[in-house]
């Protein structure tokens, strides 16, 4: 796939900016520093962020606008270094940072409005929120005492444990959850050795420690860590120059630079504390968001298996960065990030699965066809499968929004043909109609008239 850097046009009248006919970004307020991004059930974006001596906010987009909300007031004092996650029941679970208190936050759905707990009244930053198999909230922060604590909520009360007791240990953690007991982080250290390291909590609760890379002069910082497709960690964070990407392959660590100064791709990312973010495509194909050396750029790194490639989306100024990263279930990227020129939040949305430049990536041996294009009442499509296979058609608004799961089941290989109807409420327009089967993802636009 080629790709090129973008320039950006701004639209003053509704602060919208097209990055490319792939990249669009908007901002969505006013200040948002280390804002965190997940997405609901319906693959839309939720932010978590701060605006300074104003307390947590929460951005929730509908598939149409932008709703604002505030998670916690304050009188003093900024909130920071945030963290989300939704659950399978789109509650979202959010931690941050208020004048040094670890505070965890959730969407209570009986009373519709935020609930607000200091788990242990415990002092940190650089906190990361998971959740167990039960929905119960663990966080992991940089304590005030300069080591790493994991603080989790067992059903009936908050529990503490030290993850890593060296001298300074948990800077700039990055962490997940599974089953019942099992956590999983990424951090730094710089006391008495310096490097990555990598800590995992078992099922009977027991954390086990070990390091990653040694070989930088000073401290790993934008640690973001992701499982890949075998569950094996996989973790992206920056050393003086460098950006770089750490895959565990069941009996070692193999680290590989993604980016170095000496092509002024990469920086060492300073106070900003979450510029690089690591997520997996549904292909296993790892993605990483950071800032870049030239302009201050957020950017954006892929592997599709061939090598790393990199492109630049937006300015983000000085002091700017602050990225997260989430892929939703077609592996298009959403970005939330703060803008230090304008100190804004802003949402970046790449709608690239959706780009007819995806029809190449079947080689010619996966083909889909329209055969009614423009279509009235009913739209007949026809595609071809080398060999059988399960096969996926999924409908999309020209903003990305699923309109119908048309087609998910196994079909045989040759040539195939299906009748899609549309719901009677669909607006008439234009549509994109997505194939997924064998590793190929082929899209074709389609006009709906009535």
């Amino acid at each position: 796939m080629t790709r090129s850097f973008l320039v950006y046009t701004v639209l003053a009248s509704s602060l919208f900016f097209t990055a490319s006919a792939e990249w669009h970004v908007e901002n969505v307020a006013y200040a948002g520093q280390t804002p965190a991004i997940s997405l609901d059930s319906s693959g839309l974006p939720r932010i978590a962020y701060g605006r300074p001596g104003q307390g947590a906010k929460f951005a929730e987009y509908n598939g149409t606008s932008w709703s604002l909300e505030l998670i916690y007031d304050t009188y003093y004092g900024d909130c920071e270094y945030f963290d989300i996650v939704t659950d399978e029941n789109d509650v979202s679970h959010v931690s941050f940072a208020w004048s040094g208190w670890i505070i965890s936050a959730f969407q209570d759905p009986v009373l519709d409005s935020w609930s607000v707990e200091w788990p242990l009244t415990s002092h940190g930053e650089w906190n990361s929120i998971g959740l167990s198999s039960q929905n119960y909230p663990g966080i992991c922060f940089y304590s005030y005492v300069k080591n790493l604590q994991f603080e989790f909520w067992d059903g009936s009360q908050w529990t503490t444990q030290i993850v890593d007791a060296g001298t300074d240990a948990g800077n700039y953690n990055s962490m997940l959850r599974e089953g019942a007991n099992e956590a999983f982080v990424a951090y730094s250290m710089t006391q008495p050795t310096t490097g990555l390291k990598y800590a995992n909590r078992d099922e009977s609760g027991v954390w086990h420690t070990s390091f990653v890379d040694t070989s930088m002069t000073s401290e790993p910082m934008g640690i973001s860590l992701a499982n890949n497709g075998n569950g094996y960690p996989c973790i992206s964070y920056t050393t003086p120059g460098e950006l770089r990407y750490a895959e565990w392959d069941g009996s070692a660590w193999n680290v590989e630079t993604v980016l170095s100064l000496a092509t002024g791709d990469a920086k060492e990312t300073g106070a900003n504390a979450y510029d690089t973010s690591l997520a997996f495509t549904q292909y296993d194909h790892p993605r990483i968001a950071h800032c870049n050396l030239s302009g201050d750029s957020l950017s954006y790194s892929w592997n599709d298996g061939t090598g790393w490639q990199t492109e630049s989306i937006f300015p983000v100024g000085d002091w700017g960065g602050d990225l997260d990263l989430v892929l939703d279930s077609q592996g298009r990227p959403h970005i939330a990030f703060f803008a230090g020129q304008s100190e804004g939040l802003m949402y970046a949305f790449n709608d690239e699965v959706l780009g007819v430049e995806h029809s190449n990536e079947a080689g010619g041996v996966v083909t889909l066809n329209a055969v009614t294009n423009p279509f009235y009442g009913s739209l007949n499509m026809s595609f071809s499968l080398p060999e059988a296979s399960y096969v996926t058609l999924t409908v999309f608004d020209l903003q990305g929004r699923t309109v119908d799961n048309a087609l998910s089941e196994y079909r045989s290989e040759g040539n195939n043909l299906f009748n899609w109807t549309p719901d009677a409420a669909l607006p008439l327009g234009e549509y994109i109609i997505v194939l997924d089967a064998l590793d190929s993802t082929i899209s074709q636009r389609v006009i709906f008239l009535r």
